[in-house]
């Protein structure tokens, strides 16, 4: 019986290869094939002219311009205008009751700590 696939060898050493090896397993030569396939480089460059179509990219003509008329920013005063009174009054009364509990942490830590520091 003869082998259907002819044997490669290794151009280097002559160990014999398979056919899907990608380097000689002795000497760790890339084998012709696959060599080959790595030496193959596009003989022109690409086309960028078809790349600037396809992207249509226009270029800003002024790109550091500012506007001619800015907007004023806004303030505080603004914002409160454009909140509800209730919603107002309900803001304030919960950061009051922030401030109050934190308070109330702070002095409770600082009546342990002088219960600790005297004993």
């Amino acid at each position: 019986m003869t082998d259907p696939a002819p044997r490669l060898a290794c151009a280097n050493c002559g160990q014999p290869l398979d056919a899907a090896d990608k380097f000689c397993r002795e000497c760790g030569l890339p084998t012709m094939r696959h060599a080959g396939e790595r030496k193959r480089v596009p003989a022109a460059p690409p086309d960028t002219a078809e790349l600037r179509r396809a992207l249509n990219a226009q270029p800003e003509p002024r790109p550091f311009e500012r506007d001619p008329e800015p907007t004023p920013p806004e303030t505080t005063g603004d914002v409160v205008r454009a909140t509800s009174p209730t919603q107002a009054v309900q803001m304030a009364g919960s950061t009051l009751a922030m401030l109050f509990g934190l308070m109330l942490v702070l002095a409770v830590a600082g009546i342990i700590l002088l219960i600790v520091a005297l004993r």
